[in-house]
């Protein structure tokens, strides 16, 4: 039995990030993940401006500006009839990129390996069981751990949440597909967020040769979405798609005592507003610092700080968020409120300066 200060379930930009700065304020710390990476991933692939502060905390930047990536200059807004807007993104330095998670989420994870943590892939956690406060936690090949901390980074259906007896009920609302195809001629360097009968799709170039497409409907219109995306960009018959659900569910609180939630498995928001990858960097930085007060200082009220530190994160734009998935789950009301942006454009400028800052 394998002895550790922190147990990280998941090694998305969550649990890498958190992984990283566990390992690198001197705690022992062990990664489970049950994929093998390089990986990809359903997401739209951006990263918000607010991003590079928690990068260059890892030093992790210009690895990150040297991988094959797109900077993106605008966004552009199209309704159902055709109502086109577009709304410039931060230029310099600290501009929104897209690239490919595969890519990313690799970087991270060699980051977090390097800083010290280690790294368990292809492991799928099957059982855990809480005993004289810490947590043990046993996966598929029969590998076994205790950890004193436990943090949840493992996505939207979060095992560790079902295990115990967390996860909110899960409704398939709507399912999202993506894939990455060649990019098309001309297409520019901007993200665009297309309304459509039924949902809507989301298309950023990830590099000088890919598009990352996605499409969000509910389930009896996804096939629909698809044919419009193989008119639209030519794709053969045997397209290969990506799939999630669900789109969005209720919130499991972050902190049970030395159990905490972070990214996905906490919250998931909205993917229109295209911000799961910020959350899920500043929720593991908070998680990290939480953890390493438990462990290091015996802190009985990190775990409260915490909660309290995530929800602030989160203050002042789930109302936008909100706005988003009203807009999106009814297409014709979003091209409604884009027609009335056409007339008051700054309004626009100033839900998108809110996200992407």
């Amino acid at each position: 039995m394998e002895i550790f200060d922190v147990a990280i379930v998941g090694s998305g930009p969550a649990g890498s990030v958190c992984a990283a700065f566990c390992a690198a304020a001197g705690l022992r710390t062990v990664v489970i993940e049950r994929e093998k990476f390089p990986r990809e991933k359903v997401c739209g692939d951006c990263l918000n401006p607010e991003c590079w502060p928690i990068l260059r905390q890892l030093r992790i930047e210009e690895r990150v500006r040297e991988s094959p990536h797109a900077t993106l200059a605008s966004v552009a807004f199209v309704g159902l009839r055709d109502r086109y807007m577009e709304v410039e993104l931060p230029k310099g330095e600290d501009a929104e990129i897209a690239i490919k998670r595969s890519v990313f989420d690799a970087l991270l994870l060699d980051r977090a390996r390097d800083l010290g943590a280690e790294i368990r892939e292809a492991s799928t956690l099957t059982s855990l069981e809480k005993t004289n406060g810490s947590w043990k936690l046993t996966i598929a090949d029969g590998f076994a751990c205790r950890a004193q901390v436990l943090v949840a980074a493992d996505g939207r259906n979060s095992t560790v949440a079902r295990l115990c007896g967390l996860l909110p009920h899960v409704g398939r609302e709507r399912v999202a597909l993506q894939a990455h195809i060649p990019l098309p001629r001309n297409f520019g360097n901007r993200v665009v967020l297309q309304l459509l009968p039924g949902g809507y799709s989301g298309q950023a170039p990830v590099s000088g040769s890919e598009l990352n497409l996605c499409l969000v409907g509910k389930p009896k219109s996804i096939r629909t979405l698809q044919k419009w995306a193989t008119e639209r960009f030519a794709l053969s018959a045997g397209q290969q798609w990506r799939t999630i659900t669900p789109l969005t569910r209720a919130a499991v609180p972050p902190a049970h005592g030395n159990l905490l939630f972070a990214g996905d498995a906490a919250r998931v928001v909205e993917p229109f507003t295209g911000e799961g990858i910020f959350y899920a960097l500043s929720a593991a930085v908070l998680a990290a610092t939480a953890a390493r007060k438990i462990v290091q200082e015996n802190s009985t009220d990190a775990a409260v700080e915490y909660a309290a530190q995530h929800a602030a994160m989160y203050r002042g734009r789930l109302w936008i968020n909100a706005l988003a998935r009203s807009a999106v789950v009814s297409p014709g009301l979003g091209s409604i409120l884009l027609d009335f942006a056409h007339f008051q454009p700054v309004l626009l400028r100033f839900l998108t300066h809110k996200i992407v800052r």
